[in-house]
């Protein structure tokens, strides 16, 4: 059995929307981005896509905007496989290292307790609610760092 290459972070190209596509259907489901959605992303001059590898396999992803210094943290999502073994993480830090980024904001669902916990950990801090934010129903909690 060969050892498994360890995951590798980089940009995303328009090479990667199918593999987008399907990851962001085994991440979200009813609530995934459309294959329209994805490929958009890569035509908004301030936006910043990565995504993380592993053996050759996409196993996490991410999407952002930058606009006047303020980095939008839009989307991350890791296979549910491999949740809580740092991809997450390595896609976050990426996003916000982008060049030109004074802060950054997100919106998470208020059930997503993990992703809270490691946006606490990364140094985003709550400052609002809003209510009914998602189809669902469900409301978001919107971060700052």
């Amino acid at each position: 059995m060969t050892p498994s290459t360890p995951p590798a972070l980089r940009e995303a190209t328009l090479a990667d929307v199918d593999g987008l596509v399907e990851a962001e259907q085994a991440c979200f489901g009813s609530g995934a981005w459309s294959r329209n959605m994805i490929r958009e992303e890569f035509d908004r001059p301030s936006g910043a896509q990565w995504v993380v590898e592993a053996s050759g396999d996409l196993v996490g992803f991410a999407f952002g905007w930058l606009v006047v210094g303020e980095l939008h943290v839009l989307h991350i999502g890791t296979l549910p496989d491999r949740r809580r073994s740092g991809v997450g993480r390595v896609l976050l830090r990426a996003l916000v290292a982008t060049p030109g980024t004074e802060v950054c904001w997100l919106e998470v669902r208020a059930d997503n307790v993990g992703a809270i916990g490691l946006y606490h950990s990364e140094g985003f801090v709550e400052i609002a609610r809003r209510r009914r934010y998602y189809p669902d129903g469900s409301d978001a909690i919107v971060m700052r760092r």
